[in-house]
């Protein structure tokens, strides 16, 4: 069951990052991670659409933690490797601001 919710996911994040929707802050940050420190290192994109590495982390992902958590569910260990994937999610939703905001300082200096 987990494992057919990554991949239901999949998708979502997928779409989230094509068209910029705000929803894809909650849902799947660490694509943003990637995608925030892909964009610092590069001038101002007007677009600043996710790209094929954003996508990459964004698809694998949920497929990823599904296997992991039905791994965590056949152990009997669900609720502690629960805790932890919600812990990292937390952390990849800080780090997704910080990225965000050292970007836009990024850009915002002129050379």
């Amino acid at each position: 069951m987990p494992i057919m919710v990554g991949l239901l996911m999949a998708p979502v994040c997928a779409l989230g990052l094509l068209w910029q929707s705000s929803f894809i802050w909650i849902i799947c940050p660490q694509a943003l991670v990637v995608m925030f420190l892909r964009q610092s290192q590069r001038p101002y994109d007007s677009l600043g659409a996710g790209g094929y590495p954003d996508l990459a982390v964004g698809v694998l992902y949920y497929p990823i933690v599904g296997w992991i958590l039905s791994q965590a569910l056949k152990k009997g260990t669900l609720k502690h490797t629960t805790i932890r994937v919600a812990a990292w999610h937390a952390v990849a939703f800080v780090l997704a601001w910080s990225t965000a905001e050292f970007r836009n300082r990024m850009w915002g200096y002129r050379i």
